[in-house]
């Protein structure tokens, strides 16, 4: 991530938070917490994918697509800590 593009996130993500943020940001952003959320009911409480999928709204083809995102952000940012094989990524988060 460069310089630029790190600056260009944190004051979308600021207007966002204050509510004037651009179409295209709300749905970029809109999609990271609803990545985050499903990995919350999934993993964090533990609830089977069918509810999930019904807490989410979304089908099931939706739901995998969506879940394959969260977990290879994750997987990055593990692999970045040291925490799985593949070494460090620095820079990237």
């Amino acid at each position: 991530m460069t310089k630029e593009q790190k600056k260009a996130t944190r004051q979308a993500l600021r207007r966002y938070g204050e509510g004037s943020v651009c179409a295209a940001w709300a749905q970029v952003i809109g999609a990271v917490l609803a990545c985050a959320q499903l990995l919350r009911l999934r993993y964090l409480q533990g609830l089977p994918e069918e509810k999930v999928i019904a807490r989410l709204y979304v089908g099931r083809t939706t739901y995998y697509t969506k879940e394959l995102e969260a977990l290879s952000t994750v997987a990055v940012c593990a692999a970045d800590a040291g925490l799985l094989p593949g070494g460090q990524m620095s820079g990237v988060f």
